[in-house]
This record gives structure tokens, C-alpha cells and sequence, in this order.
């Protein structure tokens, strides 16, 4: 279980609190074997991993799930954050539970922090799998213009009208098709996001606006393996093969049925689709 202070959190799960890099990270660990670390994504808290990764994971591995700073139960500072910055507290943190390199696996805006982490200190990054990723938000107006509209929305409208707007996040087809299933995981989804103070939130989507990894892609020398949904409204999947297609050796896997969130869409696809990629590609 984790190593540190333990607290209890949200969802009363047993958790443990670290100070690293100037700030306080909340984290769990569960689990043996080789370090499998998940990075969560925009103002979403660890726990979103708990629903179906962790218990398939935890039985190989030795998963590692945290807040990223600005999110859940984590510090929240209010100079502003970076993929860059998220990327050194992710190392930090590995120094603290003494795991010299790990597998990642990260959703979104954890996608842009493993690149980072990949890129700036490759030997932490035995391997990487790339839930819904992108690689330039400048190059990329689709996605810069969905995070300028979040951030319009956290900043002058109500929060609840900030939320409204979250069901992109789901495909179309399964709030169509199967809409008491789409509430059920949108249920789930709020238990694991916007926890934190606004300006928190805001920060996270001002580092998102700033993702650029687009030029450097190339140095990336790990294996790595994108995942993404085929009605995936934000980063769209165009977005997933440009990021497999720049990263050497890179493979790609496209989940029929689910949008931006198909690790909670279509868990069971998603979770298979990462065994093989550990057990035969890395």
C-alpha cells in the first residue's frame, strides 16, 4: 500500500501525502511488481483510475496513482502551472517512493506531462501509453478553441454552466444510444473532477493551452502507444496519429464506440489493448 503519512481521502480509499517539488502531492499505491504510474488528466483527481484500471493493473503491478498539483486532494498554488512543472513533480514524486523508471500510462493532459517527462528525462520512461493525446495546441485549433471556450466558461459563467459543457467528453453514439449508461459514468466522472479552487482549474487548462511538444516528438525513444476513442470530440483522432506517427516506433489503437473518456467508455477494450502493449511491445 502507499509508503508516507496516510490519510484518508475522498472515497475512502487509504492514501499518503508527499512534499515534493514545493508542493503537496496526494498519492496511492497498490499492488507489486514492476512501477505502472497513471497521470490523470485536466482537473481530474487519481481516483478516476479506480474504476477500472487499478483493480486489473494491481494484480501485475505495482500501480501508482496521484492529484496532480491544482487537482483533488493536492496542494493548489496559484502561480501558474505548466506541462513542464506537472512533469517535474511527477519525477519528484517518483523520488520519493524510490522508482528510478516506470511504465505511464496517462490520460489527456497526463498524455502532454509523460511526453514531457519522456522527452526531458527519458530514463524515467521505461514506456508510455497515450489516452486521448495531442501534440500542439497552437498547431491544433480545434482543441485550442475548446479549451478557450472551458476557460471563457470558468471564468465568467457559473460553474455549473462550466460543467454543462463536459458532455463532448462522451461519444456521440453513446448518448444516443445508451443515455442511462452516459449519466451513470457522468456520475462517476464529477465524483473524480473539480475539487479544486477555480483559479486551480484555470491553471490547468492555461497549461494545456500551452502544450507544444509537436518538434521534439522525434527524440522520443521509448516505446509508446497511443490510444484513443473514434468519436473522440477533443483531441480528435486525427490529433492521436499525429502523435504516433512523430514518435519513433510509435504504435496506435482506435476504440470503436467511445469519445475523449473510452478508458471508462470501453474499459475492458482499453485495458487489453495496454497488455499486450506491455506484455509484447515493450
Amino acid at each position: 500500500m502507499s509508503r508516507g503519512s496516510p490519510s484518508t481521502a475522498a472515497h475512502d480509499r487509504p492514501v499518503a501525502r508527499a512534499h515534493v517539488n514545493g508542493v503537496e502531492l496526494e498519492y496511492e499505491v497498490i499492488g507489486d511488481g514492476e512501477p505502472l504510474v497513471f497521470v490523470a488528466g485536466t482537473g481530474v483527481d487519481g481516483g478516476i483510475w479506480h474504476r477500472a484500471q487499478i483493480p486489473h493493473f494491481s494484480r501485475r503491478y505495482r500501480c501508482v496513482t496521484f492529484d496532480l498539483r491544482g487537482a483533488g486532494a493536492s496542494g493548489a498554488p496559484e502561480s501558474p502551472y505548466s506541462v513542464g512543472l506537472f512533469a517535474q513533480d511527477t519525477a519528484a514524486l517518483l523520488d520519493h517512493l524510490a522508482v528510478r523508471e516506470a511504465h505511464f500510462v496517462g490520460l489527456s493532459l497526463g498524455t502532454a506531462v509523460i511526453q514531457e517527462l519522456a522527452l526531458g528525462a527519458p530514463g524515467r520512461v521505461r514506456s508510455a501509453v497515450l489516452l486521448g493525446t495531442w501534440s500542439s495546441t497552437r498547431r491544433e485549433h480545434h482543441i485550442r478553441r475548446w479549451f478557450e471556450a472551458r476557460l471563457r466558461t470558468l471564468r465568467e459563467a457559473p460553474l455549473p454552466v462550466f460543467q454543462a459543457y463536459s458532455f463532448w467528453m462522451w461519444a456521440p453514439s453513446m448518448i444516443d444510444g445508451k443515455p442511462e449508461v452516459v449519466a451513470e459514468l457522468e456520475a462517476f466522472f464529477r465524483e473524480h473532477s473539480g475539487r479544486q479552487p477555480v483559479h486551480a482549474y484555470v491553471n490547468h487548462f492555461e497549461a494545456d493551452l500551452a502544450h507544444e511538444t509537436f518538434d521534439r516528438l522525434d527524440q522520443v525513444a521509448c516505446p509508446v502507444l497511443v490510444v484513443y476513442g473514434e468519436e473522440d470530440l477533443i483531441t480528435l483522432p486525427g490529433y492521436n496519429e499525429t502523435v504516433a506517427g512523430r514518435i519513433p516506433g510509435a504504435h496506435s489503437v482506435r476504440i470503436a464506440g467511445c469519445g475523449h473518456l473510452a478508458f471508462i467508455e470501453r474499459p475492458d477494450a482499453v485495458n487489453a489493448a495496454i497488455d499486450r502493449f506491455l506484455e509484447e511491445g515493450v
